[in-house]
């Protein structure tokens, strides 16, 4: 199959936050590509060694290359796409929908009459109708409720994220207004041990960000820890070079990175 003949099945095993690995294999200069899951070949066909290692890729999470019979076989892992739930208008939620974008990552964006198509390009659904987030939202959903200064209807998507169990609701927010919503989820019925497990607010890391785009990106940093498992500290903290410092000096360390990261937005 050709690259344009399996993107339809990539974007579709990704927005369902399935792992799959994409199989190339190179005779000359003739490229055939399939793509395999955890349930074998989805689309086309493989001899019985080619699957064997695209399972095990898949299983590893490492890329694996290979020369059989004169064909160079490339197996590379892909890593489901998470997908965020905007609700919002203004420039925040236009700055998270452009970040959100550029990290590879599935957008929608939804508001309540005041959404601007124009303003959101390239975000993978758009709607003015709150009620399409009954639809829209799952229990392996992040929804982001960021209006600057708030709109009436914050608390209705709020409260639409805790019923039908989001893993991660979050609220732009001042520390009041936070409070504010707290009370009202606690009014509606929205008990305070799960508003405490799942509600993020004040939303971000405190990074001293002042200009939309650094909001925005304080925001998504707190996503990311929480999709990634991260811890949010300084790197230096996480792994202290200072207690290697003894070998570095001895020679005992190499000059090489063994990290290749993955891009979502390739």
């Amino acid at each position: 199959m050709s690259s344009c003949e399996i993107f339809p099945l990539i974007s579709k095993l990704s927005a369902e936050g399935k792992r799959f690995v994409i199989v190339s294999i190179f005779e000359g200069n003739k490229l055939e590509r399939t793509i395999v899951d955890e349930n074998g070949v989805l689309l086309g066909s493989l001899n019985p060694e080619i699957l064997s290692l695209a399972l095990k890729a898949l299983e590893s999470g490492q890329v694996i290359t290979k020369e059989i019979n004169s064909k160079r076989i490339v197996i590379e892992p892909v890593e489901p796409r998470p997908s965020i739930i905007i609700v919002g208008s203004g420039i925040i939620a236009k700055q998270l929908a452009k970040i959100g974008l550029a990290l590879g990552y599935y957008i929608g964006v939804i508001g309540n009459g005041d959404v601007k198509e124009e303003d959101f390009n390239g975000v993978h659904a758009i709607s003015n109708s709150l009620e399409i987030l009954n639809e829209m939202i799952t229990e392996d959903s992040i929804v982001i409720v960021a209006n600057e200064g708030g709109k009436p209807y914050d608390i209705d998507a709020l409260y639409i994220a805790f019923n039908k169990k989001a893993k991660f609701i979050g609220l732009m927010a001042s520390q009041k207004r936070a409070a504010l919503m707290i009370s009202l989820l606690i009014k509606r019925g929205i008990s305070l041990e799960e508003i405490k497990s799942r509600f993020y607010s004040p939303l971000g890391l405190d990074i001293g960000s002042k200009t939309a785009e650094e909001v925005a990106l304080s925001i998504l940093s707190e996503v990311v820890s929480f999709i990634r498992g991260g811890t949010g500290k300084h790197l230096r903290e996480v792994k202290n070079p200072y207690l290697l410092l003894d070998d570095a000096m001895a020679g005992k360390i190499e000059d090489k990175c063994m990290f290749v990261p993955k891009s979502l937005s390739d």
